[in-house]
């Protein structure tokens, strides 16, 4: 096989890959995307070892360079939103736990202790 016409479908792949990729992080579905990321690993160390023999880039190649390109991104600002997201949901969970309660000691005397929940559970 060409190595460029190999270049091409390896492009052409991850660019499927990433569409998927897209789909699962609008779902949140973070199963499918453990797999998806092995899959976008693979290509990209087929698409490392054509650089290395120094494959030439034809306009096919660029075209599916630049979707790729657009789709990473767009990919990246998704995975980005989650994380802020599932930040949020664990501050709010956990807000509290850094308040401190006073509570007695053995010997009797107040003591101050640090709540040790996760969970908000002052409602």
């Amino acid at each position: 096989m060409n190595d460029t016409k190999r270049l091409q479908g390896t492009l052409k792949e991850l660019l499927k890959i990433l569409k998927e990729e897209k789909e699962v992080l609008l779902k949140n579905d973070a199963a499918s995307l453990e797999k998806i990321v092995t899959r976008k690993n693979e290509m990209v160390a087929i698409i490392r070892e054509e650089q290395e023999k120094g494959v030439l880039a034809d306009e096919a190649v660029r075209s599916y360079a630049l979707e790729i390109e657009k789709l990473q991104e767009v990919n990246h600002l998704l995975t980005r939103q989650a994380l802020s997201f599932q930040e949020e949901i664990f501050k709010a969970l956990s807000k509290n736990t850094a308040v401190k309660h006073n509570t007695y000691s053995k010997e009797g005397s107040m003591n101050r202790t640090k709540e040790v929940s996760i969970i908000d559970q002052s409602v």
